[in-house]
Formats: C-alpha cells, structure tokens, sequence
C-alpha cells in the first residue's frame, strides 16, 4: 500500500539526506531486526537501514525493504545502493491519508466563473 505521494517522498528524501543509518542488516537477515527497526520509527519517524554485502547473499534489498516496511508498518521512502529510507509519522497515518482541495484550483473556477458571467453581460446588451 503506497501511502505517500511522489512529492511527500521528494521531501522526505531530501530531509533523510544527512541522517546517518540507526540499524544495520546483517548475515542474520532482516527478521532479526523488525524490533529495533520499529522502536526506531517510534522514536525518529524517519530513518536510513543499512543492508551489509552478507545479507544480500540470502534476500534481495528490495525485498528487505518490503519486509521491514510491512512489519513495521512503516512505508519505504527510498532504496539508494544498499541504505533503505523508511518512514512512519509519530502522530498516525490519518493526516497523511486526507486529500485537501487545493484552494488554488478552487479560486480560479470562482474567477472564471466570474469573467464568464462579465462577458455574458456585455453580450447580451
């Protein structure tokens, strides 16, 4: 489930930029590290997951992305080489999920609406 927007992740690459990798995946493979992933998340909302080379011999990255982000439910952000961004909001899904109506497509249909009914005018006398 794709929770976030192209252009939320834009975002969110950009502020995970800096961020240094919190918890690494080692030859144990991801199962190992759901707990400290989430408790991870819990505290930062947003962090990088480092896959080492041993890991990659059992899992593919994309598929411990997958994992961890389902586990924890969390949502990938970005895989970049072997570093995973994921992402969960410290305060719930639920402002992320709502779709606002964007207050500029709304003033413009009033303005044309307008201009519209200005021009009728002017025709009919």
């Amino acid at each position: 489930m794709n929770r976030l927007t192209g252009k939320m992740k834009r975002v969110l690459r950009a502020k995970a930029h800096h961020l240094e990798p919190v918890v690494w995946v080692g030859k144990e493979g991801s199962d190992k590290v759901i707990n400290e992933v989430n408790r991870q998340l819990e505290a930062r909302g947003l962090i990088k997951v480092k896959v080492r080379k041993s890991a990659l011999m059992y899992e593919k990255k994309e598929d411990i992305a997958n994992k961890l982000a389902k586990e924890t439910d969390s949502e990938v952000v970005s895989v970049i080489g072997n570093v995973i961004t994921l992402f969960r909001p410290r305060e719930g899904w639920k402002k992320y999920l709502s779709k606002k109506p964007a207050k500029k497509i709304v003033k413009k249909e009033e303005e044309a609406i307008k201009l519209f009914e200005k021009f009728k005018k002017k025709g009919i006398k």
